[in-house]
């Protein structure tokens, strides 16, 4: 990156240093002390707090600013600074890149040195009464850069008539130089802890996923076991249902049995549906009959935490989808409404709405909950991201269930009710012929 001291006279003899100021020979002493420190830590707030202190410290000068670019690269913003005013410091936190004297070296990469900064034309004008009042005459600033990428500046200000000599120049660029390389290091450093984090998590969600499977297996056996006293009660039941000597409050009582027993088979039936492994198949199913059978799988926990559930189903032709991916895409939406209402005093209720618009069949989940904050509605999609405490929530969800949407052909949206609450809509598309 190229760099030039502007407007600076050329000296006809050799500066002597002002008092406090450091000589010539131990300009290399400094340099190898600010950059000593600096790269002590490999955090980003560290090597600028330490940065600044350590420059101001050694060189004696009066005011210095550290400013780094944002991620959009459009604005300036202040990290770290000594001996600056509040009213300085407050026109200085965000500048815009390419206006005013830091704004300009920050968009051309070149050195910048003045010996009256309050005559500039070029002063960030809200910046020029605090600096007129408050006499600040000398002044330098130089581009932060690392990998030929510019990061941020550097700037340094007294209010002395001394101006920076050649030597000073050099001194604070070689020290931005050491800056930009911490600075690097720490990115790098932060870059690869995230990356360490995310591999420990994936890592996690896989040993999870393998104890899910686990479970799977299990319980779809247990549904077996299940299902085979569950046909002998339904059998006996119908047979004493049968019987001439039954009194009508015996059949009452048997008929309760037997309507029980007959839903307890169908959620056995749901839950063997689900844990079933086969390679996904497209076909016309019905949205309506998927629901169902995810409420009624869902719906004795539903039922327990006092969540009323309300049902809306439309005519709507058949889609063109596997029928167990769907069922699993619906029960994660059911499971996440039913956590978020959890733990709320207000009157819960579960809505799932169903019809068809457009050439496409549509499910919404809605809640009564808290909703999906501004900040978290963009994110709600992306792998591993939760908003549930450790061990509550995988981040996997929303994303297989995006991606299994998205690889039927369709879309799956996040949005808040304006009455409150999270809605999830399903849109698929009908399936060839279906009216």
């Amino acid at each position: 990156m190229k760099r030039r001291a502007a407007r600076s006279p050329a000296p006809a003899e050799p500066a002597r240093p002002a008092p406090g100021r450091p000589s010539v020979e131990s300009h290399l002493g400094i340099l190898h002390r600010v950059a000593e420190i600096v790269n002590r830590t490999l955090d980003v707030d560290d090597v600028l707090r330490t940065a600044v202190e350590a420059l101001t410290q050694v060189t004696g000068h009066e005011i210095a600013s550290l400013h780094l670019l944002s991620q959009d690269g459009a604005t300036l913003q202040l990290r770290g600074d000594r001996g600056m005013s509040a009213r300085l410091r407050e026109v200085n936190q965000v500048l815009p890149v390419g206006q005013g004297l830091i704004g300009r070296v920050a968009a051309t990469g070149e050195t910048l040195q003045l010996e009256k900064t309050y005559e500039d034309p070029h002063l960030f004008p809200p910046a020029k009464a605090t600096v007129q009042e408050e006499q600040i005459r000398g002044f330098i600033c130089v581009p932060i850069h690392c990998r030929g990428r510019i990061l941020g500046t550097l700037s340094l200000g007294r209010k002395t008539l001394d101006r920076f000599d050649a030597h000073e120049v050099a001194l604070v660029e070689a020290a931005a130089d050491q800056i930009g390389i911490a600075l690097d290091n720490a990115r790098l450093y932060s870059e690869t802890r995230r990356q360490l984090d995310e591999l420990r998590r994936a890592q996690e969600q896989l040993i999870r996923a393998e104890k899910l499977s686990a479970v799977g297996e299990l319980a779809s056996g247990v549904a077996h076991e299940i299902n085979n006293p569950l046909t002998t009660i339904l059998g006996q039941t119908h047979l004493l249902l049968g019987h001439p000597e039954v009194t009508p409050h015996v059949r009452e009582r048997l008929g309760i049995v037997a309507d029980e027993a007959t839903r307890a088979a169908r959620i056995v039936q749901n839950l063997l549906m689900f844990a079933r492994h086969y390679t996904p198949e497209r076909r016309p199913c019905s949205l309506a009959d998927q629901a169902r059978r995810v409420l009624e799988l869902k719906g004795y926990q539903l039922q327990q935490d006092g969540i009323r559930v309300v049902t809306d189903f439309a005519r709507c032709p058949a889609v063109l989808a596997d029928d167990n991916q769907l069922q699993q895409v619906l029960l994660n939406l059911v499971q996440n409404a039913h956590q978020a209402m959890a733990g709320q005093e207000r009157e819960r209720v579960l809505s799932v709405r169903v019809w068809s618009a457009d050439g496409s069949g549509h499910v919404e989940v809605r809640d009564t909950g808290p909703g999906i904050p501004a900040d978290v509605l963009p994110k709600v999609f992306d792998p591993f991201f939760t908003t549930k405490p450790p061990g509550e929530g995988s981040g996997l969800g929303l994303s297989v269930s995006y991606g299994l949407i998205t690889e039927l052909g369709g879309r799956l949206r996040a949005g808040n009710h304006p009455e409150g609450g999270a809605v999830f809509v399903i849109e698929l598309p009908l399936a060839e012929g279906a009216a």
